[in-house]
């Protein structure tokens, strides 16, 4: 039977469901705004401040998403926040840079011989690779980067529910609420902001028109560059995936609880 490796007040289904319960509500006044509701009990302090907060945090994600891209396909690259307009920006430095580019080649070659006993790490370093290959010089890398900045956002959340899940929280038992909190309060988020886009036409004109542009969110980029998609195509794969990576972590829990009786 598998023991704690440490005294815990709260058992892991005690946890999760404590996380839950604050992401939800954190994420009310995304939800009122979104749908224009007037909830007074949750537009004011601290809700909204910390709704604020849950925002911000998938933003900063968001962001490293599409600049850990940038840089994969040979593009210098900095996130920023966006104080202007809200949100943030990946903002490349200049085009893309084929020196980089063998860099990052070069970097994938030494990482087949470093886990050259591991056949998953290996595995998953050819699929990067075909991946960098196929797509750096057309405009398919295009894609990838504005898909992996809404991606990152589930992502990050999966690996903190993780965390949240198998108690690696070296801090303690805050440590584990945060992760547990901040992993579901992006999951919901992301659920949230993708219904919006599909079913409320204000929402989505916002999302349209915002940088002070027209067409410039991730999913309007994507689906300008794919003929098989429209928009509310990429924003369904969006929630696919926020769906698998809500899944993903309990299914490698349950697996694990099921092998250690």
């Amino acid at each position: 039977m598998m023991m704690p490796s440490k005294l815990n007040r709260f058992s892991t289904c005690q946890m999760m469901l404590l996380g839950l319960c604050f992401a939800v509500l954190v994420n009310l006044p995304f939800y009122a705004w979104i749908f224009a509701k007037d909830w007074p009990l949750i537009s004011g302090f601290p809700v909204a401040l910390l709704g604020a907060g849950m925002v911000y945090m998938a933003t900063f994600f968001h962001e490293i998403g599409h600049t850990v891209f940038m840089w994969f396909y040979g593009y210098p690259t900095v996130p920023v926040f966006d104080f202007k307009y809200g949100g943030g920006m990946a903002q490349a430095l200049s085009g893309q840079q084929i020196p980089l580019l063998v860099v990052i080649w070069g970097s994938m070659g030494y990482g087949l011989w470093l886990f050259r006993e591991t056949r998953f790490f290996q595995s998953a370093i050819i699929a990067l690779f075909l991946l960098n290959v196929a797509m750096a010089f057309n405009h398919y890398h295009a894609v990838v980067i504005d898909f992996m900045g809404p991606a990152a956002e589930c992502i990050v959340a999966a690996f903190l529910l993780y965390r949240a899940l198998f108690d690696v929280a070296p801090r303690g038992e805050f440590e584990r609420f945060l992760n547990a909190f901040f992993g579901f309060g992006m999951i919901v988020q992301v659920f949230i902001n993708g219904y919006g886009l599909m079913y409320n036409n204000a929402y989505r004109l916002l999302y349209y028109e915002q940088k002070g542009s027209h067409g410039f969110g991730d999913f309007h980029k994507i689906a300008d560059k794919l003929t098989f998609l429209d928009f509310q195509g990429v924003v369904i794969v969006w929630l696919v995936l926020n769906l698998v990576c809500l899944i993903l972590p309990f299914v490698l829990y349950v697996r694990k609880r099921a092998a250690d009786l």
